[in-house]
């Protein structure tokens, strides 16, 4: 297959690419979370959560050094007030959006010629909310291999977490390309190694691949 544009853009022989979850495969909106929480009463919830720096809270239900009920636990204790589990996970889980299918479509004309593998910055209570959608299963099963950072006990853009997925799926970064919608967790790959391109908003992955 010729490579399109985009993948010529790199000057390398991309052999491998991988790609970040949210804001890249599906689409998210970080500010309906904030605004959820900010509806529940903790005002300041900026503070505790965006897109490019997290509290150490959220850093460890997503390296899976808390538990969600030990997460709901403490933003119960940042509120100050009782809030059941169920309000808590529903906003939460509100910046997650829909599953859209040209996604799916753009993996499923890469398969044949490259490897592709996700890796993301994720938690139990949003894993267990994309379970519901069972384009989320579809979605699973285009990759070689998932990487979700709560489960590996690392997440982006740390060096350990590229370094890990490059020796688990033994890939040379030379030849790897990945494509996420922080630019620190793009910066951190490049620092890896990695070709990595930042996605920007209103771009989507079928925008870039012209297969």
């Amino acid at each position: 297959m010729k490579k399109n544009n985009f993948l010529n853009s790199f000057h390398a022989d991309i052999h491998n690419i991988i790609f970040d979850l949210g804001g890249v495969i599906i689409n998210v909106d970080y500010h309906k979370t904030e605004s959820a929480f900010k509806n529940l009463g903790i005002s300041d919830f900026e503070k505790v959560f965006s897109q490019a720096q997290q509290s150490r809270i959220v850093d460890k239900l997503e390296t899976g050094y808390i538990s969600p009920a030990e997460f709901r636990e403490s933003l119960r204790k940042l509120c100050g007030f009782s809030i059941s589990d169920i309000t808590i996970d529903n906003a939460w889980n509100a910046m997650i959006l829909d599953f859209p299918t040209d996604r799916i479509t753009v993996l499923d004309r890469l398969r044949p010629n490259y490897r592709i593998f996700l890796l993301s910055n994720t938690n139990q209570i949003h894993i267990d909310y994309c379970m519901k959608n069972p384009k989320f299963e579809v979605i699973k099963s285009k990759f070689e291999k998932v990487y979700l950072s709560h489960e590996i006990h690392m997440r982006k853009p740390n060096a350990e977490i590229y370094e890990f997925v490059l020796n688990d799926a033994q890939l040379q970064a030379a030849q790897t390309l990945f494509i996420d919608d922080t630019i620190l967790n793009v910066e951190g790959a490049k620092l890896a190694g990695l070709n990595a391109y930042h996605i920007k908003n209103g771009e989507t992955v079928s925008d870039l691949f012209d297969l």
